[in-house]
This record gives C-alpha cells, sequence and structure tokens, in this order.
C-alpha cells in the first residue's frame, strides 16, 4: 500500500457521516456554480436567467458547509453498514430503464411496468392489488397531468 492509498483510507476512516455528506453537498454546489457560468445573471432590479441557479447553488452550498461543520457527532462513514445496497441499485436501475422506455413505450406503460417491478418484484405485494395501483396509477395520473393540465406526456406506439 502507497502512502498516498493509506492517507485516503486514514480520511475515510476518521470522518463521519455527515460530514461526508456535507461535503458532498458542498461538491454539487460548486459544479452547478460552475455550470451556471454560461447564464448572464443580471442584476437584483432586472435578474438574469443564471441568478436564481446561483443564489440556490450558493445556499446549497453554505448548508452543506454547515452540516459539514455541525456533524462532529455523527457515526462514522466508516462504521456504517449498506444492508440494502443490492435493492438500491435495482431501483436505479429501474429508474434508468424507465427513462430508456419512456419515449419508446410511452408514459403509461412506463409507469406501469415500473410500478410492477417495484410493488410486485421488489416489496412483493399480493398480484392483485399491484396490478389494479399501477394500472390505475398509470392511466389516472396520465388522465390528470396529460388530459387536465395539457402538459405533453409521451404515447405508446399503439396510441396510449
Amino acid at each position: 500500500m502507497t502512502t498516498k492509498e493509506s492517507g485516503w483510507k486514514r480520511v475515510m476512516h476518521g470522518l463521519r457521516s455527515d460530514q461526508f455528506s456535507g461535503l458532498m453537498l458542498l461538491v454539487l454546489s460548486l459544479y452547478i456554480a460552475w455550470e451556471n457560468r454560461v447564464y448572464p445573471i443580471g442584476s437584483l432590479q432586472e435578474p438574469g436567467p443564471g441568478y436564481m441557479p446561483l443564489l440556490l447553488a450558493i445556499f446549497l452550498g453554505v448548508m452543506g458547509l454547515l452540516i459539514a461543520l455541525m456533524g462532529a457527532k455523527s457515526q462514522l462513514l466508516a462504521e456504517i453498514r449498506w444492508p440494502e445496497t443490492t435493492r438500491a441499485i435495482m431501483i436505479l436501475l429501474a429508474c434508468g430503464v424507465g427513462a430508456f422506455a419512456l419515449e419508446r413505450i410511452g408514459y403509461r406503460l412506463t409507469v406501469i411496468a415500473l410500478l410492477i417491478f417495484f410493488l410486485g418484484v421488489l416489496e412483493r405485494r399480493r398480484l392483485l392489488p399491484v396490478a389494479l395501483v399501477s394500472i390505475g396509477f398509470g392511466f389516472i395520473s396520465y388522465y390528470i397531468v396529460g388530459d387536465l393540465l395539457h402538459v405533453p406526456l409521451p404515447r405508446s406506439p399503439w396510441g396510449f
């Protein structure tokens, strides 16, 4: 093990969970502020399109810094166990597949398939309630958002 690796492990071993979370929020805020540089900020009287994202990035950075500084009493990061790692990965993969499928099979079928997977496979609920909730939510949410609120949602190639 090199000196660089042992130093990194020592830092990670002494870092607490809230400190790590706060630092990640700070890094995210710096990234948002960096990406926001292409938009004009404007002034207080006439704010530009980059004004509000910059304010939100500053707020997020300050909150992240406060969380990191106040997190000295949280659990050590090295002591945290991750018993639900597989489940979290499955949820993230399902959301990625859902994002890919949304334009290809439409909103309703994507939502129904995701809910069947989440409720039926991951939560292991009974088939009839899963089917009713999934189909009902898929069609009712499409009606409310797509038809009543006139938000354009992707349709399936079969027209629904």
